[in-house]
């Protein structure tokens, strides 16, 4: 009996609103239902079963924000069980929610980066717009989405609020100089600016609808590019002393957190790579070129663009000032 109580007070959580929706889903099932229930249904989905799970976790150490997710999970199951005729209170639930979830879900982004800002600079942490946005996003979602997510908000920062230019911080390195990034990536924009407009004018003959639907995901990808474009200079390379780490960026498409210990030698080579051991840092591959190979001792994993996680011995990619970031390794990896 204690066994019993102790699982049911450690559960009840899970367990209670559970029995709720059981008992609902068995009501629309049965021939007791009929189509006046349907608006106290809709009421137990998506107010009563949200607001007992909020009363019985509110004392718990569960995140407050995943009522957020039993909100609309139990929103989901109501609009698929519900009788479509019956949906006329669940859809206009629905139509307000929708807005409500978006702006609620990028507000407390928003809220727990600003949390995350005043942590770092209380601390004297370095840290960028991404990486905060990111830390945020994985308080809401699962690491994958939360990249997706973070990724997507970085896009519209770079485009139209991060103009100034960044104060070179020790051991940092820009890569956006003396490469071919800067130039492979105005020479994408510039194709894909010419391409949008010949493709629409081609498609816009067999479907207006197509045609405009692909515009708009060819300027939207466009403005990725150009945010990325941004980003570059933003963005650099440094080494953290404290951690003994090297941090390799490519924008906010690519990064590399590497213990200095597991880097066996550093070479400078522009010349294309034909060993397929050697992976190229940008997700662009071959096409954005390289200047530097870090050889390690054991493989690594880094991630490329939207959180694509790849592991690999050897590591090829650019940085300015090559002379300065070997001795810096060396520096510190001999002190």
């Amino acid at each position: 009996m204690f066994l019993s109580y102790k699982y049911w007070s450690r559960y009840n959580f899970i367990i209670i609103p559970a029995l709720l929706f059981l008992s609902l889903i068995l009501l629309l099932k049965s021939s007791y239902y009929k189509v006046d229930l349907s608006v106290y249904i809709t009421i137990d989905f998506v107010l009563t079963i949200p607001l007992l799970y909020f009363l019985l976790i509110r004392k718990r150490a569960i995140p407050k924000i995943t009522v957020l997710s039993v909100t609309v999970v139990s929103t989901l199951i109501a609009a698929f069980l519900i009788p479509e005729s019956d949906q006329y209170l669940l859809k206009s639930v629905k139509n307000i929610m929708i807005p409500v979830v978006e702006v609620g879900v990028l507000g407390f982004v928003f809220y727990k980066a600003r949390l995350l800002f005043k942590s770092f600079k209380s601390s004297n942490e370095s840290t960028d717009f991404f990486t905060t946005i990111q830390i945020a996003s994985e308080e809401l979602f699962p690491k994958r989405i939360a990249h997706f997510l973070a990724t997507e908000i970085t896009v519209f920062y770079y485009l139209f609020f991060s103009w100034k230019s960044i104060k070179k911080t020790k051991n940092s390195f820009s890569y956006h100089k003396e490469g071919t990034y800067n130039s492979v990536l105005l020479g994408i924009l510039l194709v894909m600016l010419i391409e949008t407009f010949v493709l629409h004018f081609f498609i816009v003959r067999w479907s207006e609808i197509t045609a405009w639907i692909l515009t708009i995901l060819s300027c939207y990808t466009l403005l990725q590019f150009l945010a990325l474009f941004i980003a570059i200079s933003k963005r650099p390379i440094e080494i953290n002393e404290e951690r003994n780490e090297l941090i390799v960026r490519f924008g906010f498409a690519g990064l590399a957190t590497i213990p200095l210990d597991t880097i066996e030698k550093v070479t400078f080579s522009s010349k294309e790579i034909e060993d397929e051991t050697i992976h190229y840092f940008s997700f662009l591959g071959k096409l954005a070129g390289h200047n530097t190979i870090l050889y390690f001792k054991e493989r690594i994993e880094y991630e490329t663009i939207y959180g694509i996680k790849k592991n690999t011995n050897a590591l090829a990619f650019i940085v300015d000032d090559k002379k300065a970031f070997l001795e810096t390794i060396q520096k510190i990896k001999n002190s």
